[in-house]
């Protein structure tokens, strides 16, 4: 009888330290919030990620501006990092070293429009992350400096539905460009390219 009384008292105890477990972490994970505080530096030239402070172990980053999270895992899910740098400053024309990311394994969109970035750090692209950021749907990198060889490390991101690539300058240089075939390429056919007068050919 006794042996079944601390056995209860010991499983009554440990269901008591995970709930205490859990009412630390809250709010979002703590490996998340740091790396969130990590990427502010490079995206906080309007001073526009004035939420993102660096507070007690276990502040809730759910509550931060620009942070989607899944309120039943606490992982981030959603960064919506777009204009926060200022056009024709010092600071603009940057390269962009992807691996930050890494820490949001669950991350499904990810808006990093209009902040001037021109390339990506050298090995440190998308490419790199098709394992980490498996669950990314959609990618708006529009309204960048980018050059052509992001194309490369975007192809690798194949869990994409989404990617907006406004402002892209690679086939705007093709001023005498009249028709784009894209025979061959598995294309759905809702991709399209807006504000041009090619005609397309695709195959499906």
């Amino acid at each position: 009888m006794m042996e079944g009384k601390w056995l209860l008292l010991s499983v009554v105890l440990l269901l008591f330290l995970e709930g205490c477990e859990r009412c630390k972490t809250d709010a979002c994970r703590e490996d998340e919030r740091i790396a969130l505080l990590q990427l502010k530096p490079f995206f906080s030239g309007y001073n526009s990620l004035k939420s993102w402070v660096e507070e007690a172990e276990g502040s809730d980053c759910r509550q931060w501006e620009r942070v989607e999270c899944n309120h039943t895992t606490m992982r981030v899910i959603g960064l919506y990092l777009y204009d926060t740098r200022k056009y024709y400053s010092k600071d603009y024309n940057w390269y962009l070293n992807t691996s930050m990311f890494i820490p949001f394994k669950e991350l499904k969109r990810l808006d990093l429009s209009e902040n001037g970035i021109a390339a990506f750090v050298e090995k440190e692209g998308f490419e790199n992350l098709s394992f980490a950021l498996g669950n990314l749907e959609m990618l708006d990198l529009s309204g960048n400096q980018l050059n052509d060889t992001v194309l490369l490390s975007l192809s690798q991101l194949t869990s994409l539905k989404h990617l907006y690539l406004r402002g892209f300058q690679w086939l705007s240089r093709l001023t005498n460009l009249e028709t784009l075939d894209l025979h061959g390429n598995n294309l759905k056919p809702t991709v399209y390219i807006r504000g041009t007068r090619l005609t397309f050919s695709f195959s499906f």
